[in-house]
């Protein structure tokens, strides 16, 4: 977010654009009046809490990073729930696996640095069984940021993370020279090594089927180990072109009979590949897939006036999904060399959302686009703390229940959530609250659903609001 969100600006306090109706007209006025005070104790509170509100400050402070799949998104949830619980494989790491010289200058001839090597990359994932294969870290490049590589498995309730930047990595600069070790920061392997020493990762007894890699990528190490930062990561897959898998030479120490490629990956926006480099070798093929699904999605943390002094905003908790398919063309040449011809889309195939949390006492019902939500027809009873911490943690990946936006006129630019709430102390109708606009003091925030919610009664920090 560019705006900084304390500045001393001599204001006024900003009102909340909220309207009201009421069921009669005999408690109108005093229903307004309650409201309105309701309304004037929340902004007090919230500018004594986090200061004056700049009045180009926007809530929106999600990035739409995106996510990838082989499956659409309401199969792959489904899948995870039938599968949940099977973790079952088998992980060693040896350390000192020594790559040559040889083997680092191909890879480096084949992805020139600041060169664009995109039309070399193509979308690709991988099919394994429960035979053995091994990834070796080989090249880190000098960039600051901070990544770990993971990796999808279909049937596995949970991602693999298979290595961090800089673990267990050095190199020489000849033979029998001093190891020099590498790093989490901006330190990398010179490209004129004579050769680099590696962990070798080995797993084994996976469930077959189909797997894809992915970085998770930080702003540089200082991001990864703020708690507040720490949870704000894109995600660069080999679903979405970020991976370029190169027949190689095979290295010394790959068996006979293995399968054997060198993965180059991007961690910026140069396209050259050459960040991150990793061997696998062993029981695998890799497959170009014709389609890849995307989803974007942006969680909504709402406060709901049942109190004028609570800044956690855990009283709703709701991220919303665009799901977006690409289509890919190949042909196939004689060479057994496969080339990308033409891509189709992205297209917007749904729109989904998903209810976190519950937290507050008033019943509400969460509007997107056109289509609605109603606490009280889906937890009972409706002044029930649902998944805020309340006697017990809070599950990030809980659900209370998920539903299509309909019609997808769900608008992720505008921000087009409303949320109605019923009232309390003697006000008999229901108040709207909108997305704030720029400047106002918010109910509804919207951030990264890599972002947490708070436990109860706990505010959200005032780092949240600036950059």
């Amino acid at each position: 977010m560019n705006k900084t969100f304390f500045k001393i600006l001599g204001m006024a306090v900003v009102g909340i654009a909220i309207s009201s109706c009421s069921k009669s007209d005999f408690f109108e006025d005093q229903s307004e009046a309650l409201l309105n005070q309701h309304k004037a104790d929340y902004a007090a509170n919230f500018i004594n809490k986090y200061g004056p509100v700049d009045p180009n400050q926007s809530w929106d402070l999600s990035r739409g990073l995106p996510e990838y799949s082989l499956t659409p998104w309401h199969e792959a949830t489904s899948r995870a729930a039938v599968t949940r619980g099977t973790d079952s494989y088998s992980r060693t790491k040896a350390p000192g696996f020594v790559v040559k010289q040889e083997v680092l200058s191909w890879f480096f001839q084949n992805t020139p640095a600041g060169h664009n090597n995109t039309e070399q990359g193509k979308p690709f994932y991988m099919t394994v069984s429960q035979e053995e294969f091994t990834i070796v870290p080989i090249f880190q490049g000098n960039a600051k940021k901070y990544w770990q590589l993971w990796m999808h498995v279909d049937g596995l309730s949970e991602d693999v993370k298979v290595w961090e930047k800089g673990e267990d990595l050095g190199y020489r600069t000849a033979a029998n020279g001093e190891l020099i070790e590498v790093g989490k920061g901006q330190s990398g392997v010179s490209k004129q090594a004579y050769e680099v020493v590696a962990p070798a990762i080995t797993f084994s007894d996976m469930p077959t089927g189909k797997m894809h890699f992915y970085l998770k990528a930080w702003d540089d190490e200082n991001a990864y180990n703020n708690d507040t930062e720490k949870n704000r990561y894109a995600t660069i897959s080999s679903l979405s072109r970020k991976m370029l898998a190169m027949n190689c030479p095979r290295p010394d120490g790959v068996p006979d009979k293995a399968n054997s490629r060198i993965i180059g990956c991007e961690d910026a926006s140069d396209n050259d590949y050459e960040d991150l480099a990793f061997l696998i070798y062993g029981d695998f093929t890799i497959t170009q897939p014709t389609t890849v699904y995307e989803t974007i999605p942006k969680r909504y943390m709402v406060e709901d006036l049942g109190s004028t002094d609570d800044f956690d905003f855990n009283d709703i908790v709701v991220d919303a999904y665009n799901e977006y398919k690409t289509t890919y063309n190949y042909s196939y040449k004689p060479d057994g060399t496969i080339e990308l011809v033409s891509t189709e889309g992205p297209e917007l195939i749904g729109q989904w959302a998903v209810v976190r949390a519950a937290g507050g006492i008033l019943d509400f019902t969460i509007k997107i686009g056109s289509t609605s939500w109603k606490k009280s027809e889906h937890v009972t009873p409706v002044t029930e703390m649902v998944n805020t911490g309340v006697g017990g943690a809070i599950n990030y990946n809980g659900k209370i229940d998920e539903f299509v936006i309909k019609d997808m006129d769900w608008d992720a630019v505008n921000d087009n959530i409303t949320i109605e709430v019923d009232g309390k102390d003697g006000y008999l109708g229901v108040y709207y609250i909108p997305f704030p606009k720029e400047g106002e003091i918010p109910m509804i925030i919207a951030v990264d659903t890599q972002v947490n919610w708070m436990h109860e009664r706990n505010s959200v920090p005032n780092s949240w609001f600036y950059e």
